[in-house]
């Protein structure tokens, strides 16, 4: 159903500077019909301007809602994550914009948790932070505006509840039955870690700077769509190579 699929989104926002947009964003997952709202190292969760912008259809949300240390912990039980950025440039990755990510995220979240990752108002998700997810977006806009956080959430939160009701009935009902246990951003994380550690031995991956070199792995990676079972194997591959590589070291 499609409020089941919705309840799978959760709204990811990164040291929030200020509460007005903390109830903003609780109200927005509330009138989407939103899973639910996750916070990492907030600046200032001042319960009275949280509660006033979050009205009394996004105070549950704020009641219901988690704090993070980091992104990587926040995210440890979903199946995909979507970072929001306003930068472009080749460290970004692929940008998407919402109206295309959403259909994809749509189909990620039927195997789970689904994260919507926003950065702090005043400089955005880092380049590490940006890598943990496997889909990159980017609002369009005219060159003499921007969206602050609490517009970016409502415009996303939009998005996938349009893409929501747009998919067809055998599309959910195919994705729920018909693949195999998709990996959770975890498991990517480490495969990725695993596979750029085995090129770096063997010197696909410059030593100054591997986790550049190995940009377009990651992105292969993150379009792939990987299940565990494919994961493991990946990683047996990687395993294997410094097996290898330590061998002939040693000789």
């Amino acid at each position: 159903m499609e409020t089941d699929i919705l309840q799978a989104f959760y709204v990811v926002l990164v040291r929030p500077r200020f509460p007005e947009n903390i109830g903003a964003a609780a109200r927005a997952v509330a009138n989407m019909g939103l899973g639910g709202l996750k916070l990492v190292s907030p600046e200032r969760m001042w319960p009275v301007p949280m509660q006033r912008l979050a009205t009394d259809q996004g105070k549950p949300v704020l009641e219901a809602m988690e704090v993070y240390t980091g992104l990587k912990q926040a995210l440890a039980e979903c199946k995909g994550a979507m970072a929001t950025t306003a930068r472009l440039g080749t460290k970004r990755g692929r940008l998407l914009s919402p109206r295309t990510a959403a259909p994809q995220a749509v189909k990620q979240a039927h195997n789970g948790k689904f994260a919507l990752v926003f950065g702090p108002e005043d400089r955005g998700l880092t380049t590490e932070e940006v890598d943990l997810c496997n889909m990159t977006v980017r609002i369009p806009t005219s060159e003499s505006s921007s969206l602050n956080l609490a517009q970016s959430v409502i415009v996303l939160a939009y998005e996938i509840r349009i893409a929501t009701l747009q998919e067809e009935n055998h599309h959910s009902a195919l994705a729920a039955t018909s693949f195999p246990k998709p990996a959770s951003l975890e498991e990517k994380e480490a495969l990725k870690e695993h596979l750029k550690e085995a090129l770096l031995a063997i010197g696909v991956l410059r030593k100054s700077n591997p986790s550049h070199f190995f940009r377009p792995f990651k992105n292969v990676l993150d379009r792939a769509g990987l299940s565990s079972r494919e994961v493991r194997a990946l990683r047996g591959i990687a395993r294997q190579v410094l097996w290898l590589h330590r061998q002939i070291k040693n000789k």
